[in-house]
């Protein structure tokens, strides 16, 4: 490839690089433009021993942690996200998506503390379904001691809770975050696959040319050695007489 040909591969890339970037940077406006945005709330409900099992301690909860409460908000969490409970959640009016989990720093000695997320386009909508589903944890444990003695039930507490949802940026963000890079990879890889592939195609064709001699024979000199055959043979010299 002489340099000609490769200033205009090479102006011919970056020409498909730049029209791929200017794609890319549409996209993400668009996203930015289209997309609705995301509200979350959170809270943090806390699993307290019952007042029979916080008498020794004072009558204390706090310091009437055991194992079972641990075991009780997995069931209670396993409950809450169940498709039967989210479909009574939002038949209720509380149809945005949440999630009920333990908290990762829950241990069988510390406690048992569950965190709520709630995440919807809608900021009041987000909010009131946070009540919702805290209100739903309360009927679920009822529900599961429904045959044990008041003073033999767990009860459940609300420690913290968000006074409005607030803007989430992570699900956008990971979404731009995904474009850009493919978009990217797009631009910047698709031009060198296109090159890669013409100058494979380029390489065939010069190898399948056939090759030729630099310096062609004489038509005269390959008649000549097809009826003389080689070389004539050398006379013997005659031995002259010494005088």
């Amino acid at each position: 490839m002489n340099r000609t040909n490769s200033l205009r591969t090479g102006r011919g890339r970056w020409i498909v690089t730049g029209a791929l970037l200017l794609l890319t940077l549409i996209g993400v406006v668009v996203a930015l433009v289209k997309l609705p945005p995301s509200y979350q709330s959170q809270a943090s409900v806390v699993l307290l021993a019952s007042p029979a099992a916080s008498r020794p301690n004072g009558d204390n909860p706090y310091l009437s942690f055991s194992p079972s409460l641990t075991l009780t908000a997995d069931v209670v969490s396993r409950e809450m996200m169940a498709p039967g409970m989210v479909d009574q959640l939002a038949a209720s009016g509380y149809p945005d998506a949440y999630n009920v989990d333990l908290a990762t720093y829950t241990t069988d000695t510390t406690g048992s503390v569950l965190l709520v997320t709630v995440t919807g386009p809608d900021k009041v909508a987000v909010q009131l379904t946070l009540h919702g589903v805290i209100s739903g944890i309360s009927t679920v444990l009822a529900k599961l001691q429904a045959n044990s003695p008041a003073s033999s039930r767990i009860v459940a507490s609300t420690l913290s809770m968000s006074r409005q949802a607030a803007l989430s940026l992570n699900q956008l963000a990971r979404l731009l975050a995904v474009l850009i890079g493919v978009g990217l990879i797009a631009s910047f890889g698709v031009p060198w696959i296109v090159e890669a592939q013409i100058a494979g195609r380029r390489m065939q064709r010069t190898a399948g040319q056939p090759v030729t001699s630099p310096l062609p024979r004489e038509p005269a000199a390959d008649s000549r050695w097809a009826t003389e055959g080689s070389w004539p043979e050398p006379q013997p010299r005659e031995v002259g007489r010494h005088r």
